[in-house]
């Protein structure tokens, strides 16, 4: 993959390196002196605006949301890019988390890409408190919109670091490096600091709900502090849902707490430039026939002809090398837009996607990666690249009310919810609270006979697919029953429940190398019922940041 880096780079963290407890000296050769880094107020201004730019390429930009995506059976693919291959393929295998590794970089490039943001932060927090001012005469609300924004990211950057990794650093504007080696936490604690952090922006937003947040911070324009606080209610409910590893995590949740956050919450979408501000999600998975299709675990649960349930047989590893692509017939107008008749080529597009004809996808790689269906879901955005790039969609935040309603019993409601993309967007029919129920180890069915549970699961699966990249995984994940069961359905068994910090970061703290994962490991932490790996150490904080331009479409040739 060619990618053109920026001439004009930002250099994050400046000059500040932690020592371990021997001593050992790793220092940073490449960062300026930070003080004359940043000793000018636009070049404060200009760093913290920087940092949701920094966190959103690490996330949209980075190779962990491809193979997270596949790994949540939300896309289908079987090319090497980004580990695609080898980590969606079965049975599942153990993430390879050797720095030697050929797609180590895509692996490693969230890790890095939040914490950069994160030490942007904290960098320009300080250099507002040493005194610093960025007002103005015509802006006196500068210096509470820099530091409301970067603690934002902050807490952005935590809760991602919390969803995707086993544990990581809780680094805050008061975090004094000078005291000692930050110790690293587990996904939960990580997960708690982050939510704490952004309740406090909440607050702090709402207070100054009139200031303004210039475009190019977020590429939404007319956007204020009352909006940014709506945005955190939304990804407060996102987070307190996602982080959980298994069923038993995920029922343990603060239902009350996502689902009062979801319903003071908004959708969230920055503007693509076709330059820098850009989604792999939402360009290269919208538009490009060759390049991924839905998964069948994905679109199947809503098949009335029965063939979804030979193609998925009792999931053996002989049914599953057996598999190949099929036609569903289904009433979801999101899938075809002429109904459940319509069981051939002749199939009309539906809303989200629509047969090809053509499963494209090389059979020796796995048949059961083979799928008619393309998700053009997206395919607004990824037409002309300056449309919105929907992150965080409003039927998110219904489904996780919905959900809320389930475990909390009540049926009526938990109905309401679901039919609000189910009937509005699909155009099914109508759940009731006569459907039942049901329970959280049932599997997803748009089936007219399925549980509200049933129901509940295959809608959050379909809105949230080719939104944020690990919507999908982690929904999956928190459905995740025993080991080497697929019940209610979770992540396929030997899929990590978490990534390790990247094996060149463990290099550099002195630690022993681990992954988690593989069909071979089943009982190992980290993969179907989890266990905690703890771990401490000391890390080196320079991170020189470029960001990724786009340079073109990716083509046929770049596929691997």
């Amino acid at each position: 993959m060619k990618k053109m880096k920026n001439k004009i780079t930002i250099t994050l963290l400046i000059g500040l390196t932690l020592f371990s407890c021997a001593d050992l000296d790793v220092s940073n050769s490449n960062a300026p002196d930070q003080e004359r880094a940043l000793a000018k107020p636009a070049d404060v201004e200009s760093l913290i605006r920087s940092t949701f730019l920094t966190f959103w390429q690490g996330t949209h930009l980075s190779g962990n949301s491809w193979f997270i995506a596949t790994q949540g059976d939300a896309n289908s693919c079987s090319w090497g890019n980004w580990g695609m291959r080898e980590l969606s393929s079965e049975p599942r295998i153990a993430h390879n988390n050797s720095p030697a590794w050929g797609y180590a970089g895509a692996a490693d490039d969230l890790w890095y890409g939040l914490y950069a943001a994160i030490s942007s932060a904290k960098d320009g927090l300080s250099a507002l408190s040493s005194g610093i001012t960025l007002n103005t005469e015509s802006d006196s609300n500068a210096d509470t919109r820099g530091k409301i924004f970067a603690k934002w990211v902050m807490g952005i950057s935590h809760a991602m670091i919390a969803l995707h990794h086993d544990q990581g650093f809780i680094i805050t504007e008061e975090t004094d490096f000078a005291q000692g080696t930050p110790e690293l936490s587990d996904y939960n604690a990580v997960m708690a600091a982050a939510i704490t952090m952004l309740e406090g922006v909440i607050s702090e937003a709402n207070a100054n709900s009139s200031v303004s947040i210039p475009e190019d911070w977020l590429h939404i324009s007319s956007f204020t502090m009352a909006d940014l606080a709506m945005v955190t209610h939304s990804l407060i409910a996102r987070y307190k849902a996602g982080v959980a590893r298994n069923a038993t995590e995920r029922a343990a949740v603060d239902w009350a707490g996502v689902s009062s956050n979801a319903a003071k919450g908004t959708s969230f979408a920055p503007v693509g430039d076709t330059q820098y501000w850009w989604s792999y999600t939402h360009y290269y998975g919208g538009a490009h026939s060759y390049w991924t299709r839905a998964d069948y675990r994905f679109i199947g649960p809503s098949d009335q002809s029965g063939r979804f349930q030979t193609w998925l047989g009792d999931n053996s590893a002989a049914t599953v090398q057996g598999r190949s692509e099929i036609f569903i017939v289904t009433d979801d107008k999101r899938i075809v837009g002429g109904g459940a008749a319509e069981d051939s080529l002749d199939q009309t597009p539906g809303k989200y996607m629509f047969n090809t004809g053509y499963a494209f996808l090389v059979p020796s790689r796995g048949t059961y990666h083979r799928s008619y269906y393309l998700i053009n879901k997206t395919a607004e955005y990824a037409a002309i690249e300056v449309a919105p790039m929907k992150d965080l969609v409003q039927q998110e935040l219904d489904l996780l009310i919905a959900e809320g309603y389930l475990r909390a019993g009540d049926a009526a409601s938990a109905a309401t919810q679901i039919n609000l993309s189910r009937v509005g967007i699909g155009e099914m029919t109508a759940s009731a609270a006569s459907d039942g129920l049901g329970s959280d180890t049932d599997a997803p069915s748009a089936l007219d006979g399925a549980s509200l549970w049933a129901k509940y699961k295959y809608e959050k699966l379909m809105e949230g697919n080719q939104t944020n990249p690990w919507l999908n995984y982690t929904d999956r994940r928190g459905w995740t029953g025993p080991i080497g069961n697929d019940y209610g359905g979770g992540l396929l068994p030997g899929t990590p429940v978490h990534y390790p910090l990247p094996g060149k970061e463990l290099e550099v703290l002195l630690m022993d190398p681990y992954t988690f994962g593989g069909q071979d490991n089943l009982s190992d932490p980290g993969t179907a019922n989890h266990k905690m790996r703890e771990g401490s150490g000391f890390r080196n904080r320079g991170f020189f940041i470029e960001f990724k331009e786009r340079d073109r479409s990716i083509d046929k040739a770049d596929l691997k």
